[in-house]
């Protein structure tokens, strides 16, 4: 840690045993940032439907438009003509308590991976403004990545498409601040030095 507080430092000049902890800590997260894009590309589905249907419990198109007007002595179960009772999903949205413990962890979790792998990239001899950039660009994805399910809950289900903009820019920025550095740590300055 010494090393990253004196001036001048670059990841290129770390030691062998330094340079495969933190290749693997960046590999090991840039598998976490993907398995997240699948998994809420799983979530997703075709288009938005998956992030409606989870957040905000709105039914598929096809199911809502089958259903009948709710009767005067309860609600009414919405299960679409041509499918069958027994297999039709039940679509609720997430709970208030469901929702505040996903982001109480990963209020937790994201920052202090986007904390260390900051780091890291602020130790590549990429130029200020570039660095600045990316860095601003992966904090508001993070920041706009955890709102977005409380936006889409509470809001609206019309803001779904928020969330896939914010996942695929998280992911974008996040997978550039844990390969670039590992690039810069064994092949030296991959850019001149600018301030």
């Amino acid at each position: 840690m010494r090393q990253f507080g004196s001036s001048g430092f670059r990841l290129w000049n770390l030691g062998l045993d330094a340079k495969i902890l933190y290749t693997t800590f960046c590999l090991l997260t840039l598998l976490g940032v993907l398995s997240s894009a699948l998994y809420y590309g799983d979530l997703v589905g075709t288009g938005t439907r998956g992030i409606r249907r989870y957040y905000a419990g709105e039914a598929d198109a096809a199911s809502s438009s089958a259903a009948p007007a709710a009767a005067a002595t309860g609600p009414a179960i919405d299960v679409p003509d041509n499918v069958d009772a027994a297999r039709a999903p039940i679509v609720v949205p997430v709970t208030y308590r469901k929702l505040l413990e996903v982001t109480h962890f990963h209020l937790f979790t994201m920052p202090v991976v986007l904390l260390i792998v900051g780091h890291l990239f602020l130790a590549t001899g990429l130029g200020d403004r570039a660095k600045r950039a990316w860095l601003i660009g992966a904090s508001v994805s993070v920041v706009a990545h955890l709102a977005t399910p409380w936006l889409v809950r509470y809001a609206g289900a019309g803001l779904a498409p928020l969330h896939a903009l914010t996942g695929l820019s998280l992911t974008l920025s996040m997978s550039v601040l844990t390969l670039y550095p590992v690039l810069a740590m064994w092949r030296g300055s991959l850019e001149p030095e600018r301030k």
